[in-house]
């Protein structure tokens, strides 16, 4: 059964961008905190994504003086409903490293599912109030508060919730070379809230 799923996984994304070739994706082991009951990798929405993708080696340089640009990687979110339909979310990736050898190159980054803003204004508001009680003796001026709320909501990191499919699109400048595909549940471990920032001292 897995096997015949990541097969049309396979097939789903090849017809999706029209016939790219496919690429070996792997979430990296230590970011998977649990597994399902169907064996679907679970990650904490307060830790790391790592993937890392590979593809066959491109062909080296053959004029004097060229050069070959490393691999980048470009990701496409899409939340897996119960009735197995999807939805595409935001999300980013940051790419961390590469390499090659004669017979494949690869790409390491970390994928980001990112809250959506409201839930991520709601966390930022939670951090700020919870580094107001903390500084309860000082009195914080409104234009100040605000642009504190400005630069939290940027610091917020926090997954959102739920099963996904993460399409990675392996990049040879602007051409897509490959492509392939990450499934896994995020589960919620806490809140960016309570880890991010001092918890506000006893009464």
């Amino acid at each position: 059964m897995k096997c015949m799923r990541m097969a049309q996984l396979l097939v789903l994304s090849s017809l999706a961008f029209g016939g790219d070739k496919p690429a070996s994706c792997e979430l990296e082991s230590k970011n998977i905190v649990s597994r399902s009951s169907s064996g679907l990798a679970q990650v904490s929405n307060l830790g790391d994504i790592q993937i890392t993708c590979r593809v066959l080696a491109r062909p080296l340089p053959i004029k004097p003086g060229e050069r070959r640009n490393g691999l980048k990687v470009a990701t496409a979110a899409y939340q897996i409903s119960p009735d197995g339909s999807k939805k595409r979310e935001p999300s980013e990736e940051k790419q961390t490293g590469g390499g090659g050898s004669e017979s494949e190159e690869w790409v390491i980054f970390y994928a980001h599912i990112p809250l959506a803003p409201t839930e991520r204004d709601d966390e930022a508001r939670r951090c700020l109030a919870k580094l107001e009680r903390s500084m309860a003796s000082l009195q914080i001026p409104e234009e100040a508060r605000q642009r504190a709320l400005e630069q939290t909501r940027e610091l917020v990191y926090q997954h959102r919730l739920g099963h996904f499919q993460v399409e990675c699109r392996i990049l040879d400048g602007d051409r897509v070379i490959g492509v392939g595909i990450v499934e896994l549940e995020v589960l919620f471990k806490g809140r960016f809230s309570d880890v991010g920032l001092p918890a506000s001292p006893p009464v």
